[in-house]
């Protein structure tokens, strides 16, 4: 209804001329969100796009999610003019992508029977789709391509004019085609405990998480821990919530309404650097993590 009254705290999407918004599917957006000149929002129905706060999309960005299909911008993003980005990708916190990025999950089948013709080949087996993931704090220069099932850790830092056509560990510096890993921007080497605290372990909190002006880092309902104890046999977390449970390896916790201690076991010693992951029904305020 255009003449309903909208919430005070309702989110107002910015819109530069031209902007296009072909939305049969679910569009999510969070405060301070920007669309530029010429940009194209294409979902289809039961496809989804969810752009996190203080979001800047820039001139000429098409961005697509087809029938069953998930694309998430997080929070402070900004993506410049010209990216392409199509299908289950998901792109963190914090990233930078330079003009003309093309990020795409799906593709075309081609050799399943190479004499006939390649939208013929399509019809008949369709080629599966490939999620990409591209975590916080990562910069893809110029140019960048990211082919389909491609997960690129946080932090890391693509070359302009590279195609990325394998996972990258977090952290890395990669150029090229096929990108290749020349160095490392940290020397990414989970430890024991980290504490939300330190500048120096936030790296370990690895993915889901928004600073606080206070101690501890705010917890999405999916969050990540980088954590190294080769002897470890529990995981244990400080934290607080506001009721609910939270959830790892299927096992689950009760979350503490005060700074309490979680404990969970694990079921196998962990790998020389595991990423552990865990859901919460609530948003949760994590202090530390540990393995023990």
């Amino acid at each position: 209804d255009p003449h309903a009254a909208l919430a005070p705290d309702a989110p107002i999407l910015h819109a530069g001329l031209d902007v296009e918004i072909a939305d049969a599917g679910r569009f999510q957006f969070g405060t301070g969100v920007s669309l530029g000149q010429g940009s194209r929002v294409e979902l289809e129905p039961g496809g989804a796009l969810a752009i996190g706060d203080a979001v800047s999309i820039s001139r000429s960005v098409h961005l697509a999610a087809a029938t069953a299909r998930q694309l998430r911008i997080g929070s402070r993003t900004t993506i410049q003019d010209g990216c392409r980005i199509y299908g289950n990708v998901r792109i963190g916190r914090d990233c930078i992508l330079a003009p003309n990025n093309f990020l795409s999950s799906g593709t075309h089948a081609f050799d399943v029977e190479p004499h006939r013709l390649i939208h013929e080949q399509e019809q008949l087996a369709p080629a599966p789709d490939q999620p990409i993931q591209v975590f916080d704090d990562c910069w893809l220069g110029i140019n960048t391509v990211v082919t389909p099932g491609v997960t690129i850790g946080r932090g890391c830092v693509v070359g302009a004019n590279s195609v990325v056509t394998r996972d990258l560990p977090p952290y890395s510096v990669a150029v090229g085609n096929p990108a290749q890993v020349v160095r490392r921007r940290l020397n990414f080497a989970p430890k024991a405990r980290i504490e939300a605290g330190k500048p120096e372990d936030r790296p370990y909190f690895y993915h889901g998480f928004e600073p606080d002006a206070g101690e501890g880092l705010n917890a999405d309902p999916d969050f990540m821990l980088a954590l190294r104890h080769p002897a470890a046999s529990v995981v244990r977390l400080g934290l607080s919530g506001a009721g609910g449970r939270i959830e790892h390896a299927g096992q689950s916790r009760a979350l503490p309404q005060q700074a309490d201690l979680v404990e969970f076991p694990l079921e196998s010693q962990p790998a020389a650097a595991a990423v552990l992951t865990f859901h919460t029904t609530h948003r949760c305020r994590l202090q530390w993590a540990e393995l023990a």
